[in-house]
Order: C-alpha cells, then structure tokens, then sequence
C-alpha cells in the first residue's frame, strides 16, 4: 500500500497520476475534500478523508502502509513557519513507527550545511521536518529541490503588461529551478522502487 498526501496538490496528483500510471496495485490517499478528486482517480484508489496533520486521520492512512509521499501544504494561519512545518508533520512522523510504514518520500528544500540553514524561515523549517522523519528509523528519501520553475509562470502578466521580470536575487546570478513534474516523477520512482 502506497498512501499519497495531497492528492489535489501541484506535485502531490502528479506523484499519484504516476503511480496510477503504473498499475500499482493498493494506493490510498488522503484529502481533506475528495470532491476535488476526479472521478476516474477515486474509482482507483481509497480515500480518507482529513488533514494530514491530524493523528487518528494518519493512523487510519498509514495502517498496513509500505510506503508514503509526505508534503507539507502552505498555511498561511499556522502560528509559526515551524508550526506549520514540524508541528503538522509530528503526528505523521509517530505514525510512521505505530504503523510500521517502511519508506518515506518527502519534498524538501536545499540548503543543508550552508551557513543559513539555521536562519532561512521556511527552509529551515523545511529542514527540521527531514531530520524529524528521519529521526523515526524509515527509509527516508528527501527531494531537496530549488526553486520550482512553475512558479516563474506568475511573472507571466508582469512580462506582458509591463515588460518586466522580477526575482528576488540579481539578475546575474543562477536560479537553479525544477519542474513540479520532474519532481513528481522522481517521487513516485522511489516510491515504486523495491
């Protein structure tokens, strides 16, 4: 059984479109509104329904589990970036042991073992959600990803209406990016990968 957190999201129905690709058999998903699944991918797979921040919501996903696709979604109301990020991920990561859960793929951020890995908000937080699932004993797989090159599709107007590009670093430096699909791809690769 391979259960898939956020089935809706950018990456997360990329990650199960792979999987259901694949014919693999026993794919749970958990979504806060099944609804905003499409028909075809619920005939497919088993649902439940909640946060994944909640624990009785990731016990019930995660029993009899194998494997697991972990992301973090935004939440801009989250007290804290490390609420919203290791605080969400705390009952997951206990269910991971409960459960037996034997493998773990997670989106993260780069940034490890430079001198603002301690202090870069998000990533930080991002990074602290690496070291408390792996902390668990799972076979941890991190996506430490770069910029996500979907989101330069935001500067779309502001290149037609204004004739501008705006990035917040200069404009002689590199942005390393990578597609949402490409890192879904991966994703469920080692997800399938016995």
């Amino acid at each position: 059984m391979i259960v898939v957190t956020t089935p809706s999201g950018n990456i997360g129905h990329q990650v199960l479109d792979n999987l259901l690709t694949s014919n693999v058999q026993g794919i749970r998903v958990i979504a806060r509104d099944p609804s905003e699944l499409p028909h075809p991918v619920l005939e497919r797979v088993e649902v439940v329904e909640g946060s994944h921040g909640d624990s009785d919501v990731v016990d019930t996903a995660f029993a009899g589990a194998d494997a697991v696709f972990w992301l973090v979604p935004p939440d801009p109301r989250a007290s804290s970036v490390e609420a919203a990020y290791v605080g969400f991920t705390r009952p997951a990561s206990e269910a991971f042991k409960r459960e037996g859960v034997k493998r773990v793929v997670g989106v993260s951020a780069l940034g490890r073992g430079t001198p603002w890995a301690a202090h870069a908000g998000m990533i930080t937080a991002s990074l602290a959600v690496d070291d408390l699932i792996a902390s668990t004993g799972v076979s941890y797989r991190a996506l430490a990803n770069p910029s996500f090159m979907d989101n330069l599709l935001r500067q779309v107007d502001a290149i037609k209406n204004d004739s501008t590009f705006r990035l917040p670093i200069s404009g002689d430096l590199k942005q390393p990016s990578c597609a949402a699909r490409d890192i879904a791809a991966t994703a469920a690769r080692l997800l399938l990968d016995d």
